[in-house]
């Protein structure tokens, strides 16, 4: 007769923390089960236990958790093995701090960055993706009304420029909204075509 520790054994596979973006003195993570505020709690109280930390920031909506630290008091690698643990995750790859150091992914990071602060800032309602349009329609507004000066461009450029990054970055949405404005229109045709058959 087998014992009840003789059946097969299956591994819980826990959830792994995502390194969204580190430079030094701020660290950002996220984990499905950080939208849970009890999860972030218990990661929060752990993160500022340590040595170094000075702020833990918490985003339910999209499940991040925003680390700031001094740089030479606090170590990384130490913070993700503690949020990691807090949080009962599985720890980030041993190379996702070594790949956020390349350039390219520093840059992508920076931006992602600030457009998670724009995000919070605006309450989720708007991004960098509409916020950058917007703000280079203020500068077109600006330089048509302040005339030429040599070091801004030329309002048409501006205002072009806004136009296309906003174009660019929302192609989706207009692609999907004209296909709605389409069978909108569609739909009445069909039904006067059905009516005129009767």
């Amino acid at each position: 007769m087998r014992g009840a520790d003789a059946g097969p054994r299956t591994e819980v596979v826990r959830e792994a923390l995502e390194l969204v973006h580190h430079h030094p003195g701020r660290l950002r993570v996220r984990a499905e089960a950080f939208r849970q505020g009890d999860v972030a709690g218990h990661v929060r109280e752990a993160a500022l236990a340590l040595p170094g930390v000075v702020r833990v920031e918490h985003n339910a909506r999209s499940g991040s958790v925003l680390v700031e630290y001094e740089p030479g008091m606090a170590e990384p690698d130490a913070l993700l093995a503690e949020v990691a643990a807090a949080g009962n995750l599985a720890p980030c790859d041993d190379g996702a701090l070594a790949r956020m150091r390349s350039p390219a992914l520093v840059a992508v990071g920076a931006v992602q960055e600030l457009n998670a602060i724009a995000g919070e800032l605006t309450g989720q309602r708007a991004d960098l993706r509409a916020l950058v349009p917007a703000g280079l329609v203020a500068l077109t507004a600006y330089s048509l009304l302040r005339g030429t000066e040599p070091r801004l461009p030329r309002w048409d450029n501006l205002l072009w420029w806004s136009y296309s990054v906003f174009m660019n970055h929302h192609r989706d949405e207009i692609e999907a909204s004209a296909a709605e404005r389409r069978l909108e229109r569609a739909e009445p045709r069909a039904s006067s075509r059905a009516l005129d058959r009767t």
